[in-house]
């Protein structure tokens, strides 16, 4: 997949990580907003792990932590993932992940 083609998660799973989001760093789950940088509602980087773990529950594989690595580095090129890394960056990660099955 080109890496300016981005994967458009369907709505529920969209929810689906949204309410992950929520759970995983104990925010009410309407501050989980789409756009929302996940450094700002507290993500540290353990929390991507758990996020990970989650993503492998919902769609019931194991995904290497590598392809996460290798996903942001290939979407994110340089950039200060703090400020990058979003909700939607997730869901779109997650929905390619599915799509993998």
């Amino acid at each position: 997949m080109p890496v300016d083609s981005p994967v458009v998660a369907p709505p529920d799973l969209l929810a689906t990580v949204q309410g992950i989001v929520s759970e995983v760093l104990m925010v009410p789950a309407a501050s989980v907003q789409l756009n929302s940088r996940l450094h700002d509602l507290g993500a540290e980087s353990i929390d991507y792990l758990d996020l990970l773990f989650r993503i492998e529950e919902v769609i019931g594989r194991k995904v290497p932590v590598s392809r996460w690595e290798t996903f942001v580095n290939e979407r994110l090129p340089g950039a200060n993932l703090a400020e990058a890394i979003t909700v939607a960056f997730v869901a779109e990660f997650a929905e390619g992940e599915r799509r993998r099955s």
